[in-house]
């Protein structure tokens, strides 16, 4: 057997700040995202707020392990964006798809490590991230369908626009639609 033991997973004791009030939470995350902010500053910024609903003050510790959680979490998620770009980059993809596409390479590799990790993965668990999954891919994919109907709107108004303006300014309708298919590309 190894020198180190393996950590028994669970929930454990809840943190002090993972006791605080939501609002105030949520204002200790926005101050740890504001670079310009020392720990000490954002620390007696909440304990302020804490004082004043007479609740306890949160520790100098307390708030550093929590920026530093936060800090690996977030660390986490460039790395997960940066291993989406590497993913599909060389795809030729819209960038919309992007995301769904790692989505979909990430759940099967996790399904996969967890299986190999743990013995197996129940189906239930299982059929929870596949759904996550296609629930990401479908909506990445509808807001790509709207921005392409969006565009094609705008780029329809403006060609008839260019061609209305056109011949209105003396130009004969060859030269209006000319001008259409050169500088907006459509028919």
């Amino acid at each position: 057997m190894g020198s180190k033991q393996k950590r028994n997973p669970g929930r454990g004791r809840p943190s002090s700040i993972d006791l605080l009030p939501e609002d105030i939470r949520l204002q200790l995350n926005e101050a740890l995202r504001d670079r310009r902010l020392t720990q000490k500053e954002i620390r007696q910024g909440i304990n302020d707020l804490l004082e004043k609903r007479g609740k306890d003050p949160v520790s100098k510790s307390a708030v550093n392990r929590y920026s530093m959680h936060i800090e690996e979490k977030g660390a986490m998620m460039r790395e997960a964006r940066e291993a989406a770009d590497a993913l599909v980059g060389g795809l030729g993809e819209q960038k919309g798809t992007d995301l769904g596409r790692a989505v979909t390479e990430m759940v099967k590799t996790l399904s996969f490590d967890l299986v190999l990790k743990d013995g197996g993965i129940d189906v239930d668990t299982l059929n929870k991230v596949a759904l996550i999954a296609q629930r990401i891919e479908r909506a990445s994919k509808i807001s790509l369908e709207r921005e392409a109907q969006l565009r094609r709107q705008i780029l329809e108004e403006a060609a008839e626009t260019v061609e209305e303006t056109a011949i209105q300014n003396g130009m004969n309708e060859e030269q209006a639609q000319l001008w259409r298919e050169k500088v907006l590309g459509i028919k």
